[in-house]
């Protein structure tokens, strides 16, 4: 039985053939062949054409591809063509529901006009794809665009393991001196005589600019033709297993492309030499940096201080990194464990390592330069360190889990008025906050989460501290919201509020809907009980609630406040009643417990 979607392609099948029969092309099965009219440039006489249209597994999804058989006319086929002979008629990005290729009459109209191009030259087309006329190599060749700007002639290249990257490096080689052509039996020579090739001379890349290309490299003549007074000496090189590589410059119309190349003699002597093109990518940082964001190039003299890189710090670093910042001072008094990997940065091979340095190794692997990323294996824990930490840096982040580390950059913050982030992960992973410091103006912060108290804490063997189950996603998006508040107060944009919460999983009231949740800023006549800024109790208040959420036991949360009462924890947990039982003596004398 056919199942209604083959039914559904069948018939938009055949009614794009009915379209072409109506047209006068016949044929059978999914090719099909027939007439097509079209203008000439400069208003010379029309021409007919024949053309063959074949419907690929992909159509209605892609177009069908065409083949110009017979132009009509005298004409040379240059661009927008692949290496089979089919036109390129549309890019990538056509929708299929508005895929005018599903209309006979508009793809033969796309074919007319691409021949009315091709008869003019392709005027102002900028198109830098020249790969797509030659078979493929399967290599990724990279060069760096800036350093092979004056670069011509010879140079080194070095390849990985198994051969897959290959590296055009800036390194000038001199091949060696070719013998007197008068002991050449012909100028393709294909063998290197007595002539004895060193390491150096081999794999070599010929560098060269070709200019304006008014037609595309489709195989070794075109090459040669292309390489002008060059060719008679790139010839020689490849013969004798020197050159491997050819990497043209060139330009189409306002815009500059390069064209990577593998060359090598070919197994039979027509032609003489196979030519394939390669995915080419260039190292340098402008193209590096394209994707960065549009605040890179503020971003680059900014220089951020990240105290904990744990989870959520190691990603904070990596994603400033990537944004651009370049001056990063990273803060961590611990070493990478095997239990951090699942939702830390770096890799197995870090660890034992302190944190810092694997890190920086990670942002090392990006191929940017980490001269400027300094790290420190020490615990902030005075003042002193903590108001010099906030002056040499333009914004410190705060990832640490430390309620003593938090009030002390806090209380930094107030006191030399420099800017400071607290990011922190809440009720296992479902909220992320990130408070800035100090307060601008009548701005506030919002009041802090209410934890979920969690009993039976589960602990790393040979680690004291309680392991919280939040999961590597929570870390990233923490990180990611840290850097959002980041890149705004870096860039002076100053458009976010004091306080971000991000709600993950729906939960009671307010936090009952997922989201962002923002503290506003309020009119100085509002009253507000934090418009004067912050106090010492409010980044330890936030610690506690973090704290107990990661399984701290109740004892422990009362000494570190200095509560009397389990009770008056409620403001930042929520204590089962066992834990308020045990440590309540009034909750010990109601249940009759104690006695």
């Amino acid at each position: 039985m056919s199942r209604d979607w083959e039914k559904e392609l069948a018939d938009e099948r055949d009614a794009f053939r009915c379209g072409l029969a109506a047209a006068g092309f016949t044929g059978d099965g999914n090719t099909l062949h027939g007439p097509l009219s079209w203008q000439r440039h400069g208003g010379l006489e029309a021409a007919t054409a024949t053309i063959e249209v074949t419907l690929t597994d992909a159509f209605p999804f892609g177009p069908p591809q065409i083949r110009i058989l017979n132009a009509g006319v005298p004409l040379e086929l240059t661009f927008h063509r692949d290496s089979d002979g089919s036109l390129c008629l549309w890019p990538s990005d056509v929708t299929v529901e508005s895929a005018p290729w599903r209309n006979p009459r508009q793809l033969l109209r796309k074919v007319a006009a691409w021949l009315r191009h091709t008869d003019a030259g392709w005027p102002n087309d900028e198109d830098c794809d020249l790969e797509r006329y030659l078979p493929r190599d399967q290599r990724l060749l990279l060069y760096d665009r800036d350093k092979l700007a004056a670069t011509k002639g010879c140079v080194r290249t070095h390849a990985t393991a198994g051969g897959y990257r290959v590296t055009i490096t800036d390194e000038t080689q001199r091949p060696p001196n070719r013998p007197d052509a008068r002991k050449q039996n012909r100028t393709n020579d294909r063998g290197s005589g007595n002539l004895k090739i060193g390491r150096k001379h081999r794999n070599l890349a010929w560098i060269a600019d070709v200019g304006h290309l008014d037609r595309p490299i489709q195989d070794w003549s075109s090459l040669c033709h292309t390489l002008g007074a060059d060719a008679r000496q790139v010839i020689w090189l490849v013969s004798i297993g020197i050159v491997e590589f050819v990497v043209l410059r060139y330009r189409r119309h306002d815009a500059d492309g390069v064209l990577t190349l593998t060359v090598r003699p070919a197994p039979s002597q027509t032609p003489p030499f196979e030519v394939r093109s390669c995915e080419g990518a260039d190292t340098s940082m402008a193209t590096r940096m394209l994707r960065a964001g549009p605040a890179a190039a503020k971003l680059a003299d900014r220089r951020v201080a990240v105290v904990g890189t744990g989870a959520v710090g190691s990603f904070v670093a990596d994603l400033l990194f990537r944004h651009g910042v370049r001056q990063l001072t990273l803060i961590d008094p611990q070493l990478l464990r095997p239990g951090n990997l699942v939702r830390h940065l770096a890799g197995e091979s870090m660890v034992g390592f302190p944190k810092i340095l694997a890190v920086k190794s990670r942002l090392a692997a990006l191929g940017f330069d980490t001269t400027r990323v300094e790290g420190t294996f020490d615990t902030l824990t005075t003042p002193e360190q903590a108001v010099k930490l906030l002056r040499e840096h333009d914004l410190v982040i705060d990832a640490t889990a430390n309620a003593r580390a938090t009030a002390l950059l806090t209380w930094a913050s107030g006191c030399i008025a420099k800017p400071v982030l607290s990011v922190c992960i809440q009720r296992q992973g479902t909220i992320a906050r990130v408070d800035r410091f100090p307060l601008r103006g009548a701005e506030s912060h919002l009041k802090p989460v209410p934890a979920q108290y969690r009993s039976g804490a589960t602990h790393e063997h040979g680690c004291d501290e309680p392991v919280s189950p939040t999961p590597p996603t929570a870390v990233v998006a923490a990180a990611e919201l840290a850097c959002r508040v980041a890149i705004d107060e870096l860039t002076n944009d100053c458009k976010l509020p004091a306080t971000l919460i991000e709600v993950y999983e729906p939960q009671e009231s307010p936090f009952d809907i997922r989201g962002l949740k923002t503290s506003a800023t309020r009119s100085l006549a509002d009253p507000v009980d934090q418009a004067q800024g912050f106090t010492l109790d409010q980044p330890h208040d936030a610690m506690l609630t973090h704290e107990a959420e990661n399984g701290t036991n109740t004892a422990t949360l009362l000494a570190r406040s200095r509560h009397a009462s389990v009770r008056s924890l409620e403001r930042y947990a929520r204590p089962g009643p066992e834990a308020v039982a045990a440590t309540d003596p009034a909750a010990r004398h109601g249940t009759g417990q104690g006695r």
